[in-house]
């Protein structure tokens, strides 16, 4: 039985609504997850995710996800694209010839999908690859929420090596990644293929799949109901909104979190950069902020939130952006003089433990900032 499944269009936009929330300013293209999800709907084709105690221990698992900087740099057109060796996209979805290819590099059959992170294109991605491909994806992911590195995943910090790994893109390149000295090679290795990709067109995915361990395994290190915790968010959002109830609120109460600010964007400089995109987004306050500032440090997501100077919220702890209207932001949309509000929810107790911390807390991105539970830091 389903632990969740997707059937009409308003479903699609649901999920993609709490996808795009959980993944505090990244997680991959809400209009890429849309299309993709729609398409099957639209053709009645099942789509949905199962309870991961429903699996058996031995059956194959594979982690499919995109990889690369959300920065929104330009497009090339037909003849720039055909200087540099470039020709059409050939190929719409790589993220399942990804797991194809994997497969057919290990000589084992995929037999579940497990998303590599939270996020509208990392979590659409793998549903639409297990509903094209006719494999169970399992409700739970490797993170609980977006995260810029490999090396951040609860199977990498849990010891599961991301090879024998395979990557496919849309220009026709397809590469099987034997091995790796660390993850942190893998992860840089995978960035710079991923900047060939989006060299010509930013909107293009470039697909891995990889962390390839039987079920049995896998279950000890996800989070899990994850997905099913991401529909109902975004269901809240909406049916709050049809309802003439404050969206925002609805998002807080749904994910147990704290309204941190509301304001307006006033600036966001980013850079594109080894495979990121890395950038600082200033919000001056309105309402009960009139007065005070926000600034939300990100690679690709959120990572670093402080008023007025002051730390607010951090990573691992989920710090997220949304209009007024309820409608999440990812870096990548997010523009000046957008009004705003800003969310903060504590991170899945799997993240918060010390492994996991050295990983994932300020200190990692170079911040001389101690990790504090977000329940401590608004108390």
């Amino acid at each position: 039985m389903p632990a969740g499944a997707i059937t009409t269009l308003q479903d699609v936009d649901d999920l993609i609504r709490g996808l795009t929330l959980f993944g505090t300013g990244g997680g991959g293209r809400p209009e890429v997850g849309r299309r993709l999800l729609g398409e099957h709907v639209r053709a009645g084709r099942a789509v949905g995710w199962v309870d991961v105690e429903s699996l058996p221990d031995t059956a194959q698992s594979a982690c499919v996800f995109g990889m690369g900087s959300s920065a929104p740099t330009r497009t090339l057109d037909r003849a720039e694209r055909a200087k540099l060796g470039y020709g059409d996209p050939i190929d719409d979805r790589p993220m399942v010839e990804a797991v194809r290819l994997l497969d057919r590099a290990t000589g084992r059959r995929t037999e579940v999908l497990v998303p590599f992170e939270l996020g509208a294109g990392n979590t659409g991605g793998p549903l639409d690859a297990g509903a094209t491909l006719g494999l169970p994806v399992v409700d739970a992911d490797y993170a609980g929420r977006a995260i810029p590195e490999l090396s951040q995943t609860l199977a990498a910090i849990h010891g599961i090596p991301f090879w024998p790994g395979a990557i496919v893109d849309a220009w026709g390149n397809r590469l099987v990644f034997e091995s790796a000295p660390s993850l942190a090679v893998a992860e840089r290795v995978g960035k710079m293929i991923s900047t060939v990709t989006r060299l010509p067109d930013p909107t293009l995915t470039c697909a891995h799949a990889g962390f390839a361990v039987p079920v049995g395994e896998l279950r000890r290190v996800v989070v899990p109901g994850s997905l099913s915790r991401a529909f109902r968010l975004g269901r809240a959002i909406r049916e709050a909104r049809d309802a003439g109830r404050d969206p925002v609120a609805a998002a807080a109460t749904a994910l147990g979190g704290f309204l941190l600010f509301t304001g307006v964007v006033t600036a966001k400089p980013w850079e594109s950069r080894d495979g990121y995109m890395f950038g600082e987004t200033t919000i001056a306050g309105d309402g009960a902020h009139a007065g005070q500032a926000l600034r939300i440090w990100f690679q690709n997501e959120n990572h670093v939130a402080w008023r007025d100077g002051v730390v607010l919220a951090t990573s691992p702890d989920l710090i997220m952006v949304l209009g007024r209207g309820g409608e999440p932001y990812t870096n990548t949309m997010l523009a000046e003089g957008t009004a705003v509000a800003v969310l903060a929810a504590a991170a899945h107790p799997r993240l918060r433990k010390p492994r996991a911390l050295a990983l994932l807390g300020p200190a990692h991105y170079g911040f001389d900032i101690p990790y504090v539970p977000i329940e401590e830091r608004l108390r």
